[in-house]
């Protein structure tokens, strides 16, 4: 490899000389061997095109002059001397070296390709599009086979690019190697054949010899191109000249000095022109060139002794060779079967087919378009034609499908192979977009086999219908079901159901389609789940849909094509028509061109592996879309959410913190002590209402354990059902357990934070639950480690309570001390009193369900406080440590003359001032803002003091 590590760009191949190419396309093809043996790919193609491409970069200046290899299997040796030698360890794998030409990769990847006949075109429009620029010296170069010259958008270039006389650089290579992926065939392959026989190469050189004879002045210019080895302008009957192109060659594509001097004459023309190139298909690599067909794409390989071909593994075939045997099976009892094939004989599994039906089979060669129309007209005279086409390939001939087949319900199966994920290939090979494109056309019925058997069954229900039908199947083995030895069909439009769920709630229904049954077995199985076998996306189950969507929670659609418009979108029409309201999660391929890659590697791309698919249906059944915030927020204002969680357990809310990361929403945790006023009528965020409960007593010690999703006021009960004192002056305070700790709010002289333990919190930063203590959690007034950094991200599972052996009255407040001035002080009847006078001061949630205290009590310096007392000596106040005062906000409001006022829906409370009213819900959130600010404007002007909002305000 001496030479070729000198390489790594074509500036770098031009300082070699020409004497020492020989040695770098020998070590080109050694390395090509060695490094395609480790990881799979296309590799005769390859080797046939090493000097043919060295004399390219030789000769030409890429990336300014364009080099386009047609489908791209021969672009290997491109790519070693462009710099990317060091990545074909990573070819096709995963986020590795593309097998194919990929401009994303390297500037030297003039077009995409690796579909066939494509290259002319762009080509041609490249060249056309640079001499409107004004660049009229790039070269514009399209290296094209023999086999996919076969196709008809490289004809129909061909005609185009004939109509162009000068100022474009176009070059069209036909690299001719007798060989596309199987064997050429077709009359144009014939064409080239006699092109470069010996009788027709002599016959075209002497018919110059006698036109330019009598001429000694061109018969002199023919020598010397002779010599310098353009050859000559062939005879006007070639396929080329019938498109005003002018034709030079043939000349041996392994002759690299040769080639190179050609080249360089060629460069100094001018218009669009054909080189006729020949070359051997795997050459250099003995086994490779003995059988270019089993080297064109090969998978890992010893390359001393070559590939060694598996034998067949009856017992567990791939689904090419279930179908294989199906239609040779189907061929002795019927016929009208014809098989069809667009140059892929071997890939389509029709080798054995060929061989004992020759006369009911035909390879079109790589026409795609024409394979569907004449199957259609095979149909039309009462054949049973079988297209066998792969399933990307298949979008090619979409037209004809439509036209030429479906409209005429003309009795046309299709086979269609690599359905589906297909992995190392790539963009342009996944199997993706079949079910999308073809259940939008009226007359067809697709079939999505699941196993072996299935696959059998399908293939004859199919083959037997008088419509068109198509039977779509994965590349690779199936599970290894047995077939049936007859020829048994299935019922149209039926589905099967594979097992039932045995769940009480939350009950999901899987319906899967083809590969994806199998796959989606364990994941029912962890979720004890239905899981049906859908079979038929058109016609659809309606039957099967219509008994599984009122029995279950959710449906869940899985499918290895496209999830835009396939197979789950026609369960979603289905439901629509039906009337059915059930949530539906449709799982299938993402909105975007599945890259190279092993199967399980693109599966987990697109969340359809096991794990993925658990937890988006566990996301499904636990997240909710656009749900109404009224009945969780103190003030009744109507909004929506664009995504809602009620979380019993920290597991479920693992699952709703990870969805909200995944889809970049902030989440809200619902239950925060304080009310909570909404300012937009859709929040965009994920709300999480903590439902996470649990009541467990320690009777020793005297705790209780408490989840946080409890409501604080029932806790607060239930504590004193037990005996046990000291909550009972924190009744009737709102929310839950979780947010009373993280608030830490007081009434009538007790505070929350006085029977803490402990509190067990999750911190979404690290995924880690953790025990605070009570020093820990830095409580004081309305205060807590909660309500700074990092701890406001903090999220509270559950509370501990202490409760002391020896219970004391607490009766600091002035109204519970004149209560009980005459009367024994119990918890039981300090918590009567509690209720009593905070129902006083508070509406009743069951009458006036859509209120709740706004402004917080503002506190004043010593100061501020003596100068306002000398004003009001009536003014309503609470002595705080530190010279303090705590204003009483109500008493503020309602001396500025705004106890019990309104402005449209929105008001104050006409018992307690700061208490803020959304009359029968009906205010929104702005407009409950409007009427507290014309309060606070009002106590500010009267008092000079400001008042701040207690509820939290969510936009």
């Amino acid at each position: 490899m001496r030479l070729l590590k000198r390489i790594h760009s074509p500036a770098d191949l031009k300082k070699l000389s020409v004497a020492m190419l020989p040695t770098l396309a020998s070590e080109i093809r050694d390395f090509m061997v060695e490094s395609v043996s480790k990881t799979g790919g296309h590799l005769a193609s390859s080797l046939g095109a090493v000097e043919l491409t060295l004399a390219l970069h030789y000769v030409f200046n890429s990336p300014r002059d364009k080099i386009i290899f047609d489908v791209g299997h021969q672009a290997y040796a491109h790519k070693m001397l462009t710099g990317r030698q060091d990545q074909f360890k990573t070819l096709r794998q995963y986020k590795g070296l593309s097998g194919f030409p990929k401009r994303g990769e390297s500037e030297h990847d003039a077009f995409g390709t690796a579909h066939s006949s494509t290259s002319i075109s762009a080509a041609l429009g490249m060249a056309v599009a640079d001499a409107m620029r004004g660049d009229k010296e790039a070269w514009h170069i399209a290296v094209i086979g023999d086999g996919a010259l076969t196709g008809g958008m490289a004809v129909e270039a061909l005609n185009h690019a004939g109509t162009y006389k000068e100022d474009i650089k176009l070059l069209i290579i036909v690299n001719d190697n007798d060989c596309s992926i199987s064997p050429s065939v077709g009359a144009l392959n014939h064409h080239l054949a006699k092109l470069v026989s010996g009788h027709a190469f002599s016959s075209a050189r002497n018919f110059s010899k006698r036109a330019l004879k009598p001429l000694p002045r061109l018969w002199n210019l023919f020598k010397s191109m002779e010599q310098r080895t353009v050859n000559f302008v062939a005879p006007h009957s070639t396929l080329f000249s019938a498109f005003d192109l002018n034709y030079y060659g043939p000349v041996d594509g392994h002759d690299i000095a040769n080639l190179i001097t050609v080249l360089r004459n060629i460069k100094a023309l001018d218009g669009p022109m054909v080189l006729h190139v020949v070359t051997k298909k795997g050459k250099g690599y003995a086994p490779a060139e003995a059988n270019p067909t089993l080297y064109h794409g090969v998978g890992k390989f010893d390359p001393e002794n070559g590939i060694v071909e598996k034998k067949p593994d009856p017992e567990h075939p791939t689904y090419t060779e279930v179908f294989s045997r199906w239609v040779c099976d189907m061929a002795s009892v019927d016929q009208r079967l014809y098989a069809i094939t667009p140059a892929m004989r071997e890939g389509s599994g029709l080798v054995e087919f060929e061989k004992r039906f020759p006369e009911r089979y035909r390879d079109v060669a790589i026409a795609e378009q024409h394979a569907v129309t004449f199957a259609a007209g095979l149909a039309t005279s009462g054949m049973k034609p079988v297209v066998a086409i792969y399933s990307s390939f298949a979008q090619r001939a979409y037209d004809q499908i439509l036209h030429d087949v479906a409209i005429q319900n003309l009795p046309v199966m299709f086979a269609i192979d690599r359905g589906g994920l297909v992995g190392a290939d790539g963009e342009t090979h996944q199997g993706v977009f079949d079910i999308a494109y073809l259940r939008s056309i009226p007359n067809m019925t697709i079939m999505t086999p699941s196993d072996e058997n299935e696959c059998r069954r399908m293939l004859t229900t199919a083959y037997k219908m008088d419509t068109p039908a198509a039977v779509r199947y994965p590349r690779g083995k199936g599970p290894g079901v047995p077939q049936d030895e007859a020829l048994e069909t299935v019922p149209i439009g039926k589905a099967r159901l594979i097992c039932h769920s045995g769940r009480k709630d939350k009950r999901v229904a899987i319906l899967a389609f083809g590969l994806m049954v199998s796959r989606m077995r364990e994941a029912a199985e962890e979720l004890d789940a239905t899981l049906i076998d859908m079979r038929f996306v058109k016609p659809i189950d309606r039957e099967m849909i219509m008994r599984a969507a009122p029995e279950h929670d959710l449906l869940c659609t899985v499918e290895d094509g496209v999830a835009m418009g396939g197979a789950g979108s026609a369960v979603l029409e289905t439901l629509s028509e039906m009337g059915l309201e059930v949530p539906c999660l449709v799982m299938g391929i993402k909105d975007q061109f599945v890259p190279q890659g092993g199967i399980d590697d693109l599966m987990r791309d697109n969340e359809l592996d096991t794990e993925s698919v658990v937890r988006r249906i566990r996301e499904a059944l636990l997240i909710k879309t656009l749900v109404d915030l009224k009945p969780y927020n103190t003030m009744a204002v109507s909004a929506k959410a664009r995504y809602f969680a009620q979380v019993s357990d920290s597991q479920e809310l693992q699952t709703a913190l990870d969805f909200a990361a995944r889809h970049d929403v902030r989440p809200f945790i619902l239950g925060g002590g304080s009310n909570l006023l909404i300012t937009s009528p859709l929040v965009d965020r994920l709300v999480i209402r903590m439902a996470i409960e649990g009541f467990d007593v320690n009777e020793e010690e005297k705790t209780v354990r408490v989840g946080a999703g409890e409501c604080w006021h029932k806790t607060v009960r239930r504590v004193l059902s037990m005996g046990w004192g000291g909550l009972e002056n924190l009744a009737l305070i709102p929310g839950t357990v979780g947010g009373a700790v993280v608030q830490n709010i007081g009434a009538y002289g007790a505070e929350v934070a006085q029977f803490v333990k402990s509190v067990e919190i999750y911190d979404p930063q690290t995924g880690e639950v953790r025990h605070l203590n009570n020093a820990d959690c830095d409580f004081g007034y309305r205060h807590s480690i909660f309500k700074t950094e990092p701890g406001d991200q903090w999220i509270v599972l559950s509370v501990t309570l202490q409760f002391q052996a020896d219970w004391k009255a607490n009766l600091s407040y002035r109204e519970l001390a004149v209560a009980f001035e005459s009367k024994e002080a119990t918890p039981e009847a300090i918590y009567e009193a509690v209720v009593a006078a905070r129902t006083r001061k508070l509406p009743d949630p069951a009458v006036l369900p859509s209120a709740g205290s706004f402004f917080k009590n503002p506190i004043v310096t010593r100061e501020e406080f003596q100068a306002l007392l000398a004003k009001y000596p009536s003014i309503v106040h609470y002595p705080l440590a530190g010279g303090r005062e705590k204003l009483a906000a109500g008493w503020l409001i309602e001396q500025a003359g705004l106890k019990g006022a309104r402005e449209g829906a929105a008001g104050t409370y006409g018992k307690q001032a700061l208490v803020l009213v959304n009359h029968e819900g009906k205010a929104s959130g702005q407009e409950l803002i409007a009427f507290a600010s014309r309060i606070e404007q009002a106590v500010e002007a009267m008092f000079g003091v400001h008042l701040e909002y207690e509820p939290v305000v969510l936009s």
